[in-house]
């Protein structure tokens, strides 16, 4: 304790108001507005300027149920496998740096595509050789051509829209690269085959059948499992996901400035209006558990809220109770670290949960550009991030019928840690401080310039406040929690 005697009369509160001294108080804040922005600008420009050029691994199954067929030529049978064909040119051609292909069978791929494991699938069936025999014998033979017309020879690339909004532009990617390969590597064979078996018959093949035999196998890309009624945005997890983070995070500044305020320990601000109240009597520990309690109040009534609104506009196609639940979960931990961060650094703690929860939680969380197409260093981010983890869970909830294996179970997992380390953190941190003795008080009254009032000159010439003393005699304007004289 500072005695009285032993402190410097100061006859103003130090500040000048000159140029140097705005300098010097701007440059803190000029730097962490740009800081601030070029991170932003990285993590929001650097991951959605060009997916294409980060694409690597994106799953996707082949499916190969052709039981193949036999041709009639005028040097004897030829065996037909065309499906075979297919996949091998499939496995030869393919980037494997960027799409994974997985040969699998029709289970294996349903399943896949059932917990979005896969981004689409390439289905072959079962009588593409057959087909392509009777596209051939149709065109060569007089008994082919007198026949019926046989139907056309087909294959189907189905992508997943719940998975990820890229997933069509992926399989179409792949449909157009496969329908090139066809025509110039089967295309002429089955043409050639078409005109011996047609000079043996003493026929020739027409400019139509010949323009139909050089591309003998067509590609259709269709969407497996639509989007449920209702939905017509793939992204939609992503906002929801949105959503109830920003409800841990800005909730958690809101119950802080707020309960602080209402405790003394900075003004309650209305209007005009600064009210100051004396401080309470609770440690930091007191503290911080009483704005956990809030958000545990708050965080059900927001999940319900925003299911409330789902329901309005007509989203349907998911287990209330589980996005419920779920919701809760998120908000808890979010809000209970972001509540631990501002307990640990003060104000600073508003600008780190910025960072740790929007920042770096939008693009990393997989929802806009999925994870298969962010730089590395996204994916390193985005697998500890909240907000990735929030995308996933929901996702599991809305499109695959919450799938534990869809995301949803290492969501559950991840968020409980963040928990479980935000309550752990927040109570080690607050007690350390409050047996360091560096409890939480009311600042002194500002000295007004020109008004004399005794202080400790600080190391660099400003007013310190000194501690207060045992009695009721304190300096003007200083409240100390566990003060019996504040609760006069």
């Amino acid at each position: 304790m500072t005695d009285s005697t032993d402190s410097t009369h100061v006859t103003d509160s130090g500040h000048t108001g000159g140029v140097r001294e705005f300098v010097s108080h701007s440059a803190g804040a000029v730097v962490l507005v740009c800081g601030l922005f070029f991170l932003l600008s990285f993590m929001y420009l650097g991951g959605t300027a060009d997916p294409q050029a980060h694409a690597r691994h994106i799953p996707v199954a082949v499916v190969d149920s052709d039981a193949g067929a036999s041709l009639d030529t005028p040097v004897g049978v030829r065996d037909l496998d065309v499906g075979s064909q297919i996949t091998a040119g499939l496995l030869q051609n393919n980037d494997w740096e960027r799409i994974r292909l997985h040969v699998v069978d029709p289970e294996t791929a349903e399943e896949g595509l059932r917990t979005g494991t896969y981004f689409g699938a390439v289905r072959i069936p079962a009588d593409l050789s057959e087909r392509v025999v009777g596209l051939v014998e149709a065109a060569a033979t007089e008994a082919g051509d007198a026949a019926e017309p046989p139907a056309p020879a087909r294959i189907t690339l189905e992508y997943s829209p719940r998975v990820s909004i890229v997933s069509s532009q992926v399989l179409n990617t792949m449909a157009n690269a496969m329908q090139e390969s066809l025509r110039d590597r089967m295309g002429s064979r089955i043409l050639q085959d078409s005109q011996l078996l047609a000079e043996a018959e003493g026929r020739t093949i027409g400019a139509a059948a010949t323009l139909a035999l050089q591309d003998p196998v067509g590609i259709d890309v269709v969407a497996w499992n639509p989007l449920p009624e209702g939905v017509s945005n793939a992204s939609l997890p992503m906002f929801y996901a949105l959503i109830v983070v920003l409800a841990g995070f800005t909730g958690a500044m809101i119950i802080s400035a707020v309960l602080d305020a209402r405790l003394g320990f900075i003004p309650l601000e209305v209007g005009p209006l600064a009210l100051h109240v004396h401080v309470a009597p609770f440690g930091r520990l007191q503290t911080l558990a009483r704005k956990w309690v809030v958000t545990l109040v708050t965080a059900p009534l927001v999940s319900g809220l925003t299911l409330l609104v789902a329901h309005v506009i007509g989203v349907t196609g998911y287990d209330p109770w589980h996005l419920f639940w779920f919701s809760n979960l998120v908000i808890v931990a979010v809000g209970v670290c972001a509540h631990t961060i501002i307990a640990a650094i003060g104000n600073a703690g508003l600008l780190v949960n910025l960072v740790v929860f929007v920042v770096l939680g939008i693009p990393t969380s997989g929802g806009a550009t999925p994870t298969q197409m962010l730089p590395q260093v996204f994916v390193v981010i985005g697998n500890l991030q909240p907000m990735h983890q929030a995308y996933l869970g929901i996702r599991s909830v809305m499109f695959f019928d919450s799938s534990w294996d869809a995301g949803l179970g290492h969501a559950v997992w991840v968020l409980g840690g963040w928990a479980v380390a935000g309550l752990l953190a927040g109570v080690v941190i607050t007690l350390l401080y409050e047996r360091m003795g560096m409890r939480r008080q009311a600042v002194a009254e500002r000295v007004p310039a020109g008004r004399r009032s005794t202080g400790v000159v600080g190391p660099r010439g400003g007013v310190g406040v000194a501690d207060a003393p045992p009695t009721g005699d304190r300096e003007s304007g200083e409240v100390v929690e566990r003060d019996p004289s504040h609760r006069e």
